[in-house]
């Protein structure tokens, strides 16, 4: 028998209604005026009358025993809370389905990136439906442009995990910062355009459906450099970032107050400036901070910084490095001939970086010779300081990525540890930058 049992709103009167609802409970046979439930001493009987009557063959008053609703008695039919949630917390990215980069096969199924955190990449597609994110699409909530990128949303970087509640602020947080990391450092492996849908938590209920508790949107993402347009990610992609994830995340290790420790901020610098840039569509502004970037990671902006820039691309060699593509293999799609003529080096752009930095730094105007059409790989010509911008964050990412793959992360823990690196492992100091430089020079036959 299925047994409503109802308690005073006011517990000084429990014969006086309005009554509240506290549970349905199933039983061999009705209660008597007097018997003891869960929840207290029955005290009243109410007649069979709705709402007391409704679905159920007995309603009884209880004189009730407030610590009694912590707990649900075992003759209880309400569902019960899990005795934990399964949590879920994924940013999308965007991923080469079709094999557009030849260079590379495109990713499929779930890829393990953080074992130890259960972080993935996977297609979630699967678990949205367009009434997954309805609540915040009724009465215009959110753009059309935000509510077609939520339901367009298939690969993503995934962290999964338990919660004993299904709202854990210590837990959530981890989770969030953790998805965080995986997306700063996927960018300097393969930045690719950005959709206005970003991190997206919520839990998986029992029944395998996805409740969404949120999520960010990017309003209006700036534009990414020319090259960088057509990029996505790829299977080679997501295996590096497997690689040098942990690596990137002890850069980011705390205290035991929970603060970031006072480590590595040459590193960390460049990577939060690069990262900054790509949020600013003014020109100017994304590239002090992308200057600044390659200042926290060669040093300041002399003769030192372009030898040791030379020096890194060319691995010891400066006239390899000279003579350094800006432009990486599978940067540019088959589908477009890489003919020289639109081929950058790092000798031709790494000045012209510094020239126009130079006038930015001291309130000048850059000369109208850097906004003059260049010719690209792409077939076309674009704007001279756009060409900039490719050059400039192919140094920043490839420079982090290859400290991280090196295991040099120790040897940038600070500015002088940054600068004994560049002196003891590439020999260069301001003194010898300045030989080597000439020496590359005489034997590139450049005046």
């Amino acid at each position: 028998m299925l047994i409503k049992v109802w308690a005073s709103v006011d517990s000084a009167f429990p014969n006086q209604g309005p009554y509240r609802l506290l549970d349905t409970v199933e039983m061999d046979a009705l209660y008597p005026v007097g018997q003891m439930t869960h929840y207290g001493e029955v005290v009243l009987i109410p007649p069979p009358l709705p709402p007391f009557s409704d679905g159920a063959d007995q309603s009884v008053i209880v004189k009730l025993i407030p610590a009694s609703l912590s707990t649900l008695p075992d003759e209880s039919i309400t569902p019960r809370p899990p005795k934990s949630y399964n949590k879920i917390e994924f940013f999308p990215i965007l991923v080469d389905k079709h094999g557009y980069f030849s260079d590379a096969p495109p990713p499929t199924g779930t890829h393990t990136i953080l074992a130890a955190e259960n972080l993935t990449v996977e297609d979630v597609s699967s678990l949205l439906t367009k009434e997954t994110f309805s609540l915040w699409k009724q009465d215009c909530y959110v753009s059309k442009e935000t509510a077609e990128s939520l339901e367009r949303v298939t690969y993503a970087i995934v962290h999964r995990y338990s919660s004993p509640v299904e709202r854990d602020s210590e837990l959530d947080l981890h989770s969030t910062d953790l998805i965080y990391s995986a997306v700063a450092c996927l960018a300097l492996i393969r930045p690719t355009r950005r959709s206005r849908a970003m991190n997206i938590p919520g839990v998986i209920r029992p029944d395998g459906t996805f409740d969404p508790h949120g999520f960010s949107a990017a309003h209006e993402p700036a534009e990414v450099p020319e090259v960088q347009k057509l990029f996505t990610i790829r299977k080679k992609d997501i295996e590096l970032l497997g690689m040098v994830l942990p690596e990137f995340l002890k850069l980011y290790q705390k205290d035991g107050q929970g603060r970031l420790r006072d480590e590595y901020e040459p590193l960390r610098m460049a990577i939060q400036l690069y990262r900054e840039a790509y949020f600013i569509s003014y020109w100017k502004a994304r590239h002090i901070l992308w200057w600044s970037a390659i200042e926290a990671l060669f040093g300041n902006p002399d003769t030192s910084s372009l030898a040791r820039i030379y020096a890194l691309f060319g691995d010891h060699d400066l006239v390899k490095g000279f003579r350094c593509s800006i432009y990486d293999d599978g940067d540019i799609p088959s589908c477009y001939s890489h003919s020289s003529h639109g081929d950058h080096k790092l000798g031709e752009m790494v000045p012209l970086i510094y020239d126009v930095r130079n006038f930015a730094a001291h309130g000048q105007k850059a000369p109208d010779s850097h906004f003059s059409p260049v010719a690209h790989p792409f077939g076309t010509t674009i704007v001279g300081v756009d060409a900039l911008a490719e050059a400039v964050t192919f140094i920043i990412r490839k420079t982090v990525i290859a400290i991280l793959q090196n295991g040099f992360r120790e040897r940038f823990k600070d500015r002088d540890a940054r600068d004994d690196f560049w002196l003891y492992e590439y020999g260069l100091d301001k003194n010898q930058s300045k030989k080597r430089l000439r020496d590359m020079k005489d034997a590139l036959g450049i005046p």
